[in-house]
């Protein structure tokens, strides 16, 4: 369920006098759009110029209130561990019943997912790195706790690993700089194997980018972890991801239409 967004300055006085205090003088604002579990996200940077930092956050009423992973804390606590792909987390802000946490800005647009659009390039060689990173023992919800409720029992091995997951690699997700792709939001963050990401990244490329299955997966066979899984392997997630998202659709979740198709597609 999406929690409403202020716009920076309908935050309490208290909260932005507290990031205020953090940064080194006067400021400009621009506020962000996407980001359905943000209350406020917007991008602060000195008023004289210079880097800045992205700012996102939830009142604590909203985590407390639902029953899901608190978003911010995942970030929290796996931004160390991140691949050089990823903004660094400089500081967090807890006042007034919210929680804020700044992450360098990144100088970027979101990518593009088109056949043959150039930010692929720069895609794949991101989730190449990322794909060799081993997960930390941080709590992290596993692939198995992700999907097995659409899956058999038995079929547990086959979601089994130790590195590290992004699993939500909508072009929204990804910045382009100009020599790199950036992987932002790892707020869904999950420990599995190493070829998920490839094989999610896929159902995207068809929902996102307009590629066919066929094309999609000549781009996901990029990433060298992915030829690791098995083709039992990837029609598990592929049917158990298709499922979710037309749970999700048929609960009423809106803007999911799009990747719902393209799920089944893959799937």
């Amino acid at each position: 369920m999406p929690v409403p967004r202020l716009a920076w300055r309908q935050l309490p006085g208290e909260v932005q006098a507290a990031v205020e205090a953090r940064l080194s003088g006067p400021y400009t604002v621009t506020d962000m759009q996407g980001g359905a579990n943000s209350g406020v996200a917007a991008l602060l940077r000195p008023a004289g110029g210079g880097a800045g930092v992205f700012v996102k956050g939830q009142p604590a009423a909203y985590t407390e209130g639902h029953d899901h992973v608190d978003d911010l804390e995942t970030e929290w606590r796996i931004n160390p561990y991140l691949p050089g792909s990823a903004p660094r987390l400089r500081w967090q802000v807890k006042a007034d019943g919210w929680r804020l946490l700044a992450f360098d800005a990144v100088n970027g647009a979101h990518a593009d997912f088109a056949p043959g659009a150039r930010d692929l390039d720069l895609i794949v060689d991101a989730l190449r790195q990322a794909a060799t990173v081993l997960a930390r023992d941080i709590g992290l919800l596993s692939a198995w706790d992700r999907w097995g409720y659409y899956c058999e029992p038995q079929d547990e091995p086959l979601l089994s690993g130790h590195h590290l997951l992004h699993t939500d690699l909508a072009a929204t997700n990804i910045l382009i700089g100009s020599d790199r792709a950036h992987l932002i939001d790892w707020s869904w963050a999950a420990v599995g194997p190493a070829w998920v990401d490839a094989a999610r990244w896929a159902i995207r490329l068809i929902s996102d980018g307009g590629h066919s299955p066929e094309q999609a997966h000549g781009q996901a066979e990029r990433v060298p972890t992915f030829a690791t899984a098995s083709s039992k392997a990837l029609r598990l997630l592929a049917h158990a991801e298709a499922s979710r998202w037309e749970d999700l659709r048929d609960e009423g979740v809106p803007g999911i239409e799009s990747v719902t198709k393209g799920a089944r597609a893959w799937a």
